[in-house]
């Protein structure tokens, strides 16, 4: 289990983090910018960041600085996230993009799922990247759809188009627990983690 260290000069954001990870972690909580890059600079130690973007003021600088600290898994926050903003900033080195207040178990499940290698991001800006830059109308075919079963072949063509779980529920007329016991073995049989991947496969 990595280091979390969690970067906000904003109560209660941190009191949210802390609330949420008081059972699984113990998070250092870090004000400043100078003081979290003294601390980098000191403990060269894998370590998952949690960044709140609203504690400073040039993200595009503060995340130019963070991507030499190669051991730190940054995962940038923001009380109110905007998928334009958010597509932007994925080049500079982060590996996760999510609201300030997201719930426990969701957060749980991000650092989980950053701790495996993956990627986490909030489900707007997933859609967003997929129908801005790999929705095509002619999808290719991609080698694991024969190992799907029709339905699974329906949902993986709508995930492909950027539909969430609660929209291809709603669409299929399912219950979400089926829809997303479905994506699960459609990633497992593609050989994918996230959504995006697998839009990548038809592209």
């Amino acid at each position: 289990m990595k280091k979390i260290i969690l970067f906000t000069n904003m109560s209660s954001i941190r009191k949210h983090w802390e609330r949420a990870l008081l059972d699984s972690y113990q998070p250092i909580h870090i004000e400043k910018f100078s003081e979290l890059i003294s601390y980098l600079d000191k403990n060269s130690v894998p370590a998952i960041l949690m960044f709140d973007e609203m504690s400073v003021s040039d993200i595009q600088n503060s995340l130019l600085i963070l991507k030499s600290y190669t051991f730190a898994t940054i995962l940038l926050f923001n009380a109110m996230p905007e998928v334009h903003h958010a597509s932007t900033l994925l080049t500079e080195g982060i590996r996760g993009y999510e609201n300030s207040y997201i719930d426990k178990n969701n957060l749980l499940k991000m650092l989980n799922s950053v701790e495996g290698g993956n990627n986490w991001l909030f489900s707007n800006l997933t859609r967003y990247i997929i129908n801005k830059y790999i929705k095509s109308n002619s999808k290719n075919q991609p080698d694991f759809m024969p190992l799907l079963t029709e339905r699974e072949k329906d949902i993986a063509l709508m995930i492909a188009d950027g539909l969430s779980n609660k929209e291809i529920a709603q669409k299929e007329k399912l219950a979400l627990s089926t829809v997303k016991g479905h994506v699960s073995h459609i990633f497992e049989k593609a050989g994918v983690t996230d959504r995006i991947a697998l839009a990548l496969k038809f592209k």
